[in-house]
């Protein structure tokens, strides 16, 4: 009975230090597999740093070389005037050379993908530093544009590391554009706010003539209104202090009130404009339920001086 006894207790003994090594073995395992994927993630996060300062450098030299190489500065293009008639857009070039060779001329290259030659265009300075170059061109194409240098010995040499785009087919089709529009509303009234944008090409017909809003609820107009001379302008002030009054800067009192005026014009010939219309929901019979509001849909309509009409 002894005997048994303490065959019984190693047999015991036997099990629980098998078990033991068992659960030490797995528990290694899986300290093992924590510290490679640990290992792993260390080295993809050490390859994708040095691939990313890599990417950086490698950028910043190319930069710097483009930089030296570009011999080109202040650039900018200008709408002047459109020829409706002739499908025309006349446009104005400036730059600036870094440096300039008096017995070369400067050329101003235009081209297309369906016509990688393009046109040239011979630029006018009047020190030497400062060109402008005029061209007229259709609009139904965008275009890329490249700065020559060209020597008496009729050798070109590209000016520009980099070319520059004239979207005048893009401009053309969507001169007219409305951004920011919402609406907010509460038990007494829906305010709708928008704003616009008109690319005027430099040509007087192409500016708005007038700006009306619509509403309609269930399908059916229930306001509309002129803006036309209700240009918000000094809406970014009136913006910025909503900011301070929500977090507690200012006073609620100390908010301008709306300052209107037409629609506004850039240096450009652009214009923009900034608006808010309020309807009161017993203007229009459209019931208010507790806090159920009503929902309008909302039209503005764009019509320009040439008589056209853009509905949004």
């Amino acid at each position: 009975m002894e005997n048994n006894k303490k065959y019984n207790l190693i047999i015991i003994g036997l099990i629980g230090l098998v078990a033991l090594m068992i659960y030490q073995n797995v528990k290694f395992k899986k300290e093992m597999e924590f510290l490679n994927s640990h290992v792993s993630n260390m080295e993809l996060n050490l390859n994708n740093g040095m691939n990313n300062l890599s990417y950086t450098i490698l950028n910043q030299v190319e930069n710097l070389i483009n930089e030296q190489q570009n011999m080109v500065s202040e650039y900018k293009s200008t709408y002047n005037s459109v020829d409706a008639q002739k499908g025309i857009v006349k446009s104005l070039v400036e730059f600036s050379l870094k440096q300039s060779d008096a017995d070369s001329k400067v050329y101003l290259n235009v081209s297309t993908q369906n016509n990688p030659n393009g046109l040239d265009f011979e630029c006018g300075s009047a020190n030497g530093f400062s060109y402008a170059c005029e061209t007229e061109l259709s609009y139904k194409d965008n275009y890329i544009l490249n700065i020559y240098q060209k020597d008496p010995a009729g050798s070109y040499k590209k000016l520009n590391s980099d070319s520059y785009p004239h979207h005048i087919k893009s401009d053309f089709e969507n001169r007219i554009n409305l951004t920011e529009s919402g609406t907010s509303t509460n038990n007494e009234r829906t305010d709708y706010s928008f704003k616009l944008r008109n690319k005027t090409f430099g040509e007087q017909s192409f500016e708005i003539n007038s700006v009306i809003v619509k509403a309609f609820y269930e399908g059916r107009e229930v306001y509309s209104k002129d803006v036309t001379s209700y240009n918000i302008v000094n809406s970014e002030a009136r913006d910025k202090m909503n900011v301070m009054i929500a977090s507690g800067q200012i006073d609620s009192t100390a908010i301008p009130e709306i300052e209107y005026s037409e629609i506004s014009t850039d240096d450009n010939g652009d214009e923009y404009g900034n608006y808010m219309v309020s309807i009161l929901h017993a203007d229009t019979g459209a019931p208010v339920e507790n806090i159920k509001y009503p929902e309008y849909s909302f039209k503005v309509m764009i019509t320009l001086h040439n008589g056209d009409v853009y509905e949004y």
